[in-house]
């Protein structure tokens, strides 16, 4: 059975991640910096050394959530081009894709969700499809012997 529109929607999946990481890390960052600075202008000097350690924090938690989303995205590029095979039963990826998913909604990116949880629900009834094509195959060549 064909496993072309799970290996394209995890392979969109991938990039939508690796794109929203790179957002998370360049805007979104970037932008917390800059509000950051904007607190720190006029207040004492105590103040001023208190808030830019919190937002130098705040710059590494969103630096680092980034990446996580980057290597998420590059580890289900791979897992789309490597792992995701026709005619195979793959229950531990579908797996990973559902969790995927759930992660997706616990961080609110709707986008992911949707994609992960499509092609974990797609993958898993194929599976059936193939296992069930499978028994009936050893049927048949048993039957003949």
């Amino acid at each position: 059975m064909n496993r072309k529109l799970e290996r394209n929607l995890v392979f969109i999946a991938g990039i939508w991640q690796i794109i929203d990481g790179l957002l998370t890390i360049l805007v979104y960052g970037t932008l917390k910096k800059i509000e950051g600075a904007n607190l720190i202008e006029n207040t004492s000097f105590a103040y001023m050394k208190a808030m830019e350690s919190v937002v130098g924090s705040i710059y590494i938690f969103i630096g680092i959530f980034g990446s996580i989303l980057i290597g998420l995205g590059l580890f289900n590029l791979v897992c789309a081009k490597k792992y995701i095979k026709d005619d195979q039963v793959h229950v531990k990826v579908a797996i990973w894709l559902l969790v995927c998913g759930v992660m997706s909604y616990f961080i609110m990116d709707i986008i992911s969700v949707i994609l992960y949880m499509s092609a974990g629900m797609i993958m898993l009834a194929k599976n059936k499809s193939i296992k069930k094509l499978m028994i009936r195959g050893n049927q048949q060549i048993g039957g003949i012997s």
